[in-house]
């Protein structure tokens, strides 16, 4: 699933938990524009933290998050 389009942190978080309810463990979301307001890095923050999401790659334009129970619990952050 992509996200792209309101930017602001109800809206996201609304959005990742209807997706949510249809994902499963080899589901991948990606975020655009992660950074792009306070709002949307708040957002970020806590889908990072839900405890569904296994591992997130943090691309600084975009954020990848997968459900995968078999990776390990990491945040990797690339910037390049």
């Amino acid at each position: 699933v992509f996200f792209d389009g309101n930017h602001t942190k109800n809206a996201t978080l609304t959005y990742f938990n209807w997706c949510l309810e249809k994902a499963n463990e080899q589901s991948v979301f990606v975020f655009d524009d992660i950074y792009w307001s306070e709002e949307m890095k708040c957002a970020w923050k806590e889908i990072k933290a839900h405890p569904k999401v296994t591992t997130t790659i943090d691309l600084f334009f975009l954020g990848i998050i997968f459900f995968n129970p078999d990776l390990s619990k990491e945040d990797f952050v690339l910037r390049f």
